[in-house]
């Protein structure tokens, strides 16, 4: 689990750095296609699975690494589909 957190922390800071997002569904097509599975060994929908993923990654960075810029990034680099603006917070 760590792995897919980790993965998805780093790719949150070059998205937030280069101050663009990506959507749950584009986050699950990009998880598949680097072979990460869900907890239950299938492919990730982008639906509620993915955005539990993400809301892990920002408390496992906040609560328990206390890297409170690095779970800013996630919070801002992850919208929800047709989201074009940085509001969105897991």
């Amino acid at each position: 689990m760590n792995n897919k957190k980790a993965y998805i922390w780093k790719l949150a800071v070059f998205l937030h750095a280069q101050k663009m997002v990506m959507s749950g569904e584009e986050l699950a097509e990009h998880l598949n296609r680097n072979n990460f599975l869900t907890s239950y060994g299938t492919e990730y929908q982008g639906g509620r699975g993915t955005y539990k993923l993400i809301k892990q990654t920002w408390e496992w960075l906040e609560n328990d690494l206390v890297l409170n810029s690095e779970a800013q990034a996630v919070a801002l680099a992850f919208v929800k589909q047709n989201e074009d603006t940085h509001t969105n917070k897991p």
